[in-house]
């Protein structure tokens, strides 16, 4: 703030400067335009003029700094001293001379009181170890069951019947091989259709065996057994053979 104020009256003193100087210039071309008593006031013009700039090309004086105020020392506040203690005074209280002293309380009896006997110590009580749940089996419902049952039955039906073909060109070729069959049987065992669903690329083979399937008897489906079907369809698979 205080150089900013430095720098205006500078220039403050800059324009009073300029602007005297002109007015001398003035003053000085009108006197030589007017001789004689002009020169006199130009002379008093020019004395004057010196007088007004040179105070303005006197460097400011910087400006005083002020004392900073000494901070007071401030003292601090008594600190109230407790009072002292009174001592309490226990005043003994005399008898009065009318009391009359208590007659002598008589102790009462002790009980006597058999011994007590030390208790057993008391065995530890062992734990009981958690028991392992064992693993649960999957109960297979009773139906699938006999189903399961009933299939495995038939397969052995099948395979007890198989019978090698016999015949002049099954002695001369000697085939042998694996026949998928595919049949259906209503609900009291008797045949509705036979198929070959994968044939042993043998005629003979797949023709002996359609005529094992058809010639088997086989037992009715046991009670429970594809309730909501009256016809089920079954496949095995009958593997031929040569004789020796």
């Amino acid at each position: 703030m205080t150089l900013n104020l430095d720098a205006i009256n500078q220039e403050r003193h800059t324009l009073s400067a300029l602007f005297s100087i002109c007015l001398v210039a003035l003053v000085f071309s009108m006197a030589q335009s007017f001789k004689g008593p002009a020169e006199l006031v130009a002379q008093e013009v020019m004395e004057l003029t010196t007088t007004l700039i040179e105070p303005l090309f006197e460097k400011p004086k910087p400006p005083e700094a002020r004392p900073e105020p000494k901070p007071k020392n401030i003292l601090p506040a008594p600190i109230p001293t407790p009072a002292p203690r009174q001592e309490l005074k226990q005043e003994v209280m005399a008898p009065a001379e009318t009391t009359r002293a208590a007659p002598p309380q008589t102790a009462a009896p002790v009980a006597q009181t058999a011994p007590v006997a030390p208790s057993a110590p008391v065995a530890p009580v062992a734990q009981a170890t958690p028991e392992i749940p064992k693993p649960v089996a999957p109960q297979v419902p009773p139906s699938l069951s006999l189903e399961n049952n009933y299939i495995a039955s038939v397969r052995t039906t099948l395979n007890a019947n198989k019978r090698y073909p016999t015949g002049r060109e099954a002695s001369l070729q000697r085939p042998a091989g694996k026949v998928k069959i595919a049949f259906v049987l209503a609900r009291n065992g008797s045949l509705v259709e036979a198929s070959v669903e994968e044939s042993s690329n043998s005629i003979i083979l797949d023709n002996a065996a359609l005529a094992t399937v058809r010639r088997t008897n086989y037992a009715p489906w046991p009670d429970g057994t594809w309730p909501s079907q009256s016809q089920h369809k079954f496949t095995v698979s009958l593997d031929f053979v040569p004789l020796n």
